[in-house]
């Protein structure tokens, strides 16, 4: 380390090092990359680089795909950006108007938003609602083509945020990936969820096959931050009528939380 301007603190190389990687990740497309792409970029040696994204990857920064040997940022790193922000602020703004939705339809909800290829439950009522089937649901992990939140997300993201999630999908060897190079599919996927105006699954998640779910997109400024998502139990939810007035309640609040979100920014 080399003495920095001013007596007390000295200039950390590591930090900076670690910075350059994550800048450098932010820049190449799909915001991943290999440990040799990294060394090209930044021009660090290639243990120097490994070390580093390990230890990003500890800290929960950055995450590694065994199947590409790629890393790649993950949703924390917008912790450190306006980005987030925003997404911290429309969750505070809609909480209690969550809380007033679950009461109203007494099944739970939760805020949603992408992280790489996949989504993620961020904030949940589940612990105040009496048909909660899922404790704990925080930080859980979701399908992005076959949840309602995925499908959603997708269906109302920009083109160029939609064609860079689906050329991440594309290039996972599972059946999330086999599911997204059948465009045909996606494509009238995305056009139904646009007609119908929420995103939907009633069992296709094979997760939860005895569960369905309908998710709205919370947007700000033409961009989707997160989506507003409901799940239900099939059984309990049968006929399109009760369907119906499930979505007509989260259009509802969408549109309350939009509207407040607006007037604080």
């Amino acid at each position: 380390m080399s003495q920095a301007t001013g007596n007390t603190y000295r200039h950390c190389q590591s930090l900076v090092r670690g910075l350059e990687i994550l800048s450098a990740l932010n820049r190449v497309p799909s915001a991943s990359a290999s440990i040799m792409d990294l060394c090209r970029v930044t021009g660090l040696h290639r243990t120097t680089v490994k070390r580093l994204l390990e230890t990003l990857r500890e800290e929960g920064y950055v995450e590694w795909e065994p199947a590409t040997n790629y890393y790649r940022l993950t949703f924390r790193v917008q912790q450190l950006s306006y980005g987030y922000r925003e997404s911290v602020s429309i969750t505070e703004t809609a909480w209690p108007l969550m809380r007033s939705l679950s009461k109203t339809l007494v099944w739970p909800c939760s805020l949603v938003a992408p992280e790489g290829d996949e989504m993620v439950v961020r904030v949940s009522t589940r612990s105040f609602s009496p048909l909660s089937f899922h404790p704990g649901m925080p930080g859980r992990r979701m399908s992005m083509l076959t949840t309602a939140a995925g499908r959603a997300f997708l269906a109302f993201s920009t083109d160029e945020v939609r064609e860079n999630l689906l050329e991440i999908l594309r290039s996972r060897t599972d059946e999330e990936g086999e599911r997204s190079r059948d465009t045909r599919t996606v494509q009238e996927m995305i056009q139904l969820t646009r007609k119908r105006g929420y995103g939907q699954n009633l069992g296709e998640w094979q997760e939860e096959p005895k569960f369905g779910a309908v998710a709205v997109p919370l947007c700000h400024q033409g961009r989707v931050l997160v989506c507003l998502n409901i799940v239900f139990l099939l059984r309990a939810v049968k006929d399109k009528q009760a369907q119906h007035k499930i979505v007509a309640e989260m259009l509802h609040t969408r549109k309350l939380i939009e509207e407040r979100f607006g007037m604080r920014g």
